[in-house]
């Protein structure tokens, strides 16, 4: 939970007498209190330098296993907590007790802090409701009241497309936070989104605001925003199939043929930046194909899955790159009991593998259909994830996908591997509802968390660096908040052909995206500020795009080309 710094840890009461005492003696012996980073806030994550400037100053912590989670909500007691210890270390706390709040509470003193100074005061029936998560709007409307901000403007507000939706109580202290610059929103920085719970980060970001009001901490430097380079930094002459881009972009994976937008013969791993080839795997057999590639976030591996259609074997390679030794190879055919029964012939339907972040893992999904050649009608017999280890070969966990034919969309893991998004079918098929499940791990295995609406295809839905969760349709950029199931923001994309004809990509950055139609150009766009770029010179045939993972490359595919562009400073 965000908390202060000797609550970092602490989510019951038992635990808490004793945290604090070690934690008190703690910091009075670390001082200096060098600034913490967390392993899940990178440093071009929007909220970094909220964070962690709080976290110098003893305000926040992360938890013992190094991280912040900060798309966490933070509930009224946890933000009580952040309350005290940035702005009331010598509030008294003898407010009137509320009636839901026990004197042995962990977090009593503070509620009852916030209560004395103003920042906090409860419903009309003397209750706190202490483990309710805290609004956006609440929290902004508790500072301004707290820190004694008059009333705002209210035509502060109209700055937000969706001021509208700001409760006519909450309209003269969310004006006021608005004019102290309180308000912090991403990545649509026009949405104040004042219904929805905020999360560790975004409170961060709001008390921070709040202290260099106060004159305590020093503003958060704008940063300048990088633009996608207009000429691609590399071309390379191939017929591809698919591609995958390591996490910096350097290195390049393809499924390259002689067939345009056919599984081909060969896999070909480039120096992006160079241009060097670095390795080409061939499948041998004349009869032998590859479907899917995948290359570690490092860049030193790659993984591929070959069918071979004369036997129907269905075969999954993970080899380093540099030397070419065989890490894993394994058959990925499923036991015949496995597959539903039918008259007609058995075909690979979609064939994919992704690497884990640590690299330790791949998840391979096959699934098989069934084609009658008289009726033309394709039924899906098996579709499975396997979580297969590559250093004992072992399936650690078995995921069963919908049987529904043209659900193509691979499994995406967030940044950290924590996370995991596999498309949902509300059965029956007449009818069905599609939508995307998102699992959390937990030890070993994941599990389900929450479903998200929508039908969301292909490359359509992205992870963020923030494990965010995006979507996006013709007309809309979606933001997630998975941990809560929540809609974070939802922007509108300009009306473009590119836009309104093409698959829409969502970058990992969490800001920008990629569109194209055939034949009529790609596009960039920026969500925060409303740049669009249009019309990238080379193939006027472009099939798609494959970010790399940190979303400061991307790798276009044309008809007889792939070209990478990359981000640059302005």
């Amino acid at each position: 939970m965000i908390a202060p710094a000797f609550l970092g840890n602490v989510s019951k009461s038992t635990s808490f007498a004793s945290s604090l005492a070690q934690a008190q003696t703690a910091q009075a012996q670390t001082a200096q209190a060098q600034m913490p980073s967390f392993s899940d806030v990178s440093t071009d994550y929007w909220a970094h330098d909220y964070i962690e400037g709080l976290a110098k100053s003893n305000i926040i912590s992360g938890f013992g296993d190094g991280t912040f989670r900060p798309n966490d909500p933070v509930t009224r007691a946890q933000f009580a907590a952040i309350l005290r210890q940035a702005f009331l270390q010598s509030q008294p706390t003898t407010a009137q007790p509320f009636k839901d709040v026990p004197a042995n509470y962990w977090a009593t003193g503070a509620i009852a802090s916030a209560r004395s100074a103003g920042f906090l005061s409860g419903y009309p029936d003397n209750t706190f409701k202490p483990n309710d998560r805290i609004l956006r709007v609440q929290a902004l409307v508790s500072l301004a009241n707290g820190l004694k901000y008059p009333a705002g403007n209210p035509q502060s507000l109209s700055n937000y497309k969706d001021a509208d939706t700001v409760p006519a109580y909450a309209r003269p202290s969310a004006a006021a936070a608005a004019q102290a610059n309180l308000v912090v929103s991403y990545p649509a920085l026009d949405q104040i989104s004042p219904n929805r719970a905020a999360s560790r980060a975004e409170v961060a970001a709001f008390v921070y605001q709040a202290l260099v009001k106060a004159g305590r901490v020093n503003p958060i430097a704008v940063k300048p925003e990088r633009r996608w380079q207009i000429t691609p930094t590399m071309t390379f002459a191939v017929q591809p199939y698919q591609v995958s881009l390591s996490e910096n972009g350097q290195r390049l994976a393809a499924i390259t043929g002689q067939s345009i937008g056919a599984p081909g013969p060969d896999i070909q791993v480039w120096n992006a930046q160079t241009g060097s080839l670095l390795k080409t795997v061939t499948t041998e057999a004349p009869d032998s194909v590859f479907n899917a590639v995948a290359i570690s976030q490092d860049g030193t591996k790659i993984a591929f899955i070959k069918t071979t259609p004369s036997t129907g074997a269905i075969q999954l390679t993970v080899q380093t790159i540099e030397d070419g030794r065989v890490l894993l190879t394994k058959s990925l055919n499923p036991p015949k009991d496995q597959i539903l029964e039918t008259n007609y012939p058995i075909t690979p339907g979609v064939l994919y593998v992704v690497f884990s972040p640590d690299g330790k893992q791949v998840i391979t999904q096959v699934s098989l259909n069934s084609l009658n050649s008289q009726t033309y009608q394709s039924d899906t017999l098996y579709n499975r994830l396997d979580f297969q280890d590559i250093a004992t070969g072992k399936v650690t966990q078995s995921i069963d996908m919908p049987l529904v034919e043209g659900l193509y969309t691979k499994p995406i893991l967030s940044p950290d591997g924590s996370l995991l998004a596999t498309p949902s079918v509300s059965l029956p098929r007449s009818v069905y509802t599609l939508g995307v499940v998102i699992w959390r791990r937990n030890n070993s295995r994941f599990e389900p968390l929450t479903t998200l609406p929508g039908a969301f295809f292909g490359d359509r839905m992205a992870f963020t660096k923030s494990n965010l969760f995006t979507t996006t349709t013709s007309g809309s950029y979606d933001t997630w908040n998975p941990q809560t199931g929540e809609r974070v923001q939802s922007n509108g994309l300009p009306r473009e052909e590119c836009i309104q004809d093409g698959d829409v990509l969502p970058s990992p950055d969490g800001a920008s995206y990629f569109s194209n139609y055939i034949n009529r150009g790609a596009c960039f766009g920026n969500i925060q500020t409303g740049e669009f770029q249009r019309n990238f010179g080379g193939s006027s045939l472009i099939e798609t795009g494959f970010f790399s993972g940190d979303g400061d490359s991307i790798a276009l595919m044309g008809d007889r080309e792939i070209r990478i562009f990359t981000k640059a400073a302005p």
